[in-house]
């Protein structure tokens, strides 16, 4: 088959996903091609896209995708109906609230003309708006008009697939949850750094993923532990944002940021990883600090308790900081279950996150 995969932001999860799912469609014989965002230019991206360029023989494509509707994004569904016309795609598959709607509206404006299947892959997406929102009503809305132009939806969790039915509507056209997945190499017990930090976050620089919550947890242990650091990797919109509350906190001096960084590279710089998400798909990130063996501290959002199965009692309620106060402050000590049970926790992501499995049952709905 010939696959194209499009996304928005070429960073964080999402991505990660689509790199793997192409990688494994690519070593099944498939011919896969990428459209996304012009990524950020800094070396990092420039060594991943280097990286992966191998796995895309259909090329990979950048155009300029803003976050919110625009007036480019006409330009671009035209774009890609080109592409779609030009290489004879026979499936593409959109992943994300952008790249779900360009592959659906391509699928449109292509009409009989192409026998290309479109899949949909949400991710979270427009799922983490309110219908009560006048934007979250809107793209909700769009979302069940585009369900006309989709051959199969994908869920990442449980979760996303009841939340669709809750605020979107309810499904028509075939659909599988399918969970994301981990390679063997990445089950390892990883060695922090002698002069480890205490506390780790890696992700993108939202309000949404809760940095802002692990800052005023983060400020309340600096008043009684004078030394303990916490290091924040990644980028995003609120970046500087929260480099002003760390700073109107007077805890800086504890506090120090990264630019992305390999996750495996990463954990060696603190002992704990924290993430105190408001929402989330299933994120990748959460199943490689367990593979890891980091101990984690995260947020009962998405799809994260389909992650811990029956130890979900590990994780505290979101937007409650007084629990993540608490479970940071334990993890200090010798009471911290979070560093107990990383055993137990990555034998069961082990037995249940592969990403051979997910590869291909993805690809096998594409042919049903």
């Amino acid at each position: 088959m010939k696959i194209l995969h499009i996304l928005r932001a070429p960073i964080g999860g999402l991505f990660r996903h689509v790199r793997d799912l192409a990688q494994q469609q690519t070593i099944a014989g498939h011919q896969v091609g990428l459209i996304t965002a012009t990524p950020a230019d800094n070396d990092y991206v420039k060594e991943l896209f280097s990286d992966i360029a191998p796995h895309f023989s259909l090329g990979i494509h950048h155009l300029s995708i803003s976050r919110l509707p625009g007036f480019s994004d006409y330009q671009n569904v035209q774009a890609i109906k080109n592409i779609v016309t030009k290489d004879d795609v026979d499936v593409i598959h959109g992943h994300g609230a952008k790249g779900g709607a360009y592959a659906r509206l391509a699928k449109k404006q292509l009409g009989n003309t192409s026998q290309a299947k479109v899949f949909y892959t949400m991710h979270g997406g427009t799922l983490h708006y309110s219908p009560s929102s006048p934007i979250g009503y809107t793209f909700l809305k769009l979302e069940k008009y585009l369900q006309k132009y989709t051959d199969g939806f994908v869920f990442e969790s449980e979760n996303s697939r009841r939340l669709f039915e809750q605020k979107i509507d309810k499904l028509k056209k075939p659909f599988q949850t399918i969970y994301n997945g981990l390679t063997q190499s990445e089950f390892y017990q990883v060695k922090p750094n002698a002069d480890a930090a205490d506390f780790l976050y890696i992700g993108e620089l939202r309000i949404l993923k809760g940095v802002d919550l692990l800052k005023n947890a983060f400020a309340k242990l600096c008043a009684s532990h004078k030394n303990i650091k916490l290091i924040i990797v990644g980028y995003g919109p609120e970046e500087e944002l929260f480099k002003s509350m760390v700073a109107k906190a007077g805890i800086y001096n504890h506090v120090t940021f990264l630019p992305p960084t390999p996750a495996a590279e990463a954990f060696q710089l603190a002992k704990v990883q924290v993430m105190p998400s408001r929402a989330e798909g299933l994120p990748y990130m959460i199943l490689e600090t367990i593979a890891a063996k980091m101990p984690l501290i995260a947020s009962d959002v998405g799809g994260i308790p389909e992650i811990y199965g029956q130890h979900s009692d590990l994780l505290f309620q979101s937007e409650n900081e007084d629990q993540l106060f608490e479970q940071m402050q334990n993890t200090l000590g010798d009471a911290s279950e979070h560093i107990a049970k990383v055993d137990i926790l990555q034998k069961f992501v082990k037995q249940n996150f592969n990403v051979e499995k997910m590869s291909q049952d993805i690809t096998s709905l594409y042919a049903q």
